[in-house]
């Protein structure tokens, strides 16, 4: 599990609350993702984005180049989405 933290980068408004945060939780048992819903807002958030999942095993989805291999590949909105590997 894991927790993607946005803010505009370039100020101190987190500090007034905009901000956003987004939660992957893997579940081993189910082979699932769970993206949670999106929490909080900011200026010039992405509404939508593109999320290329890769699951990791041996010789895949390591190190530090850009994976050719994609397992799913998903656009995002803010809702929650469970999406099986």
């Amino acid at each position: 599990e894991f927790t993607l933290y946005e803010d505009e980068g370039d100020n101190y408004n987190y500090e007034k609350g905009a901000y956003s945060t987004i939660t992957f939780k893997w579940n081993d048992a189910e082979k699932t993702l769970t993206i949670s819903e999106r929490k909080g807002d900011f200026p010039g958030m992405l509404i939508t984005r593109k999320l290329n999942i890769i699951k990791v095993s041996a010789g895949k989805g390591i190190g530090y180049e850009i994976q050719k291999i994609i397992d799913k590949s998903i656009i995002y909105n803010g809702k929650e989405i469970k999406i099986g590997l």
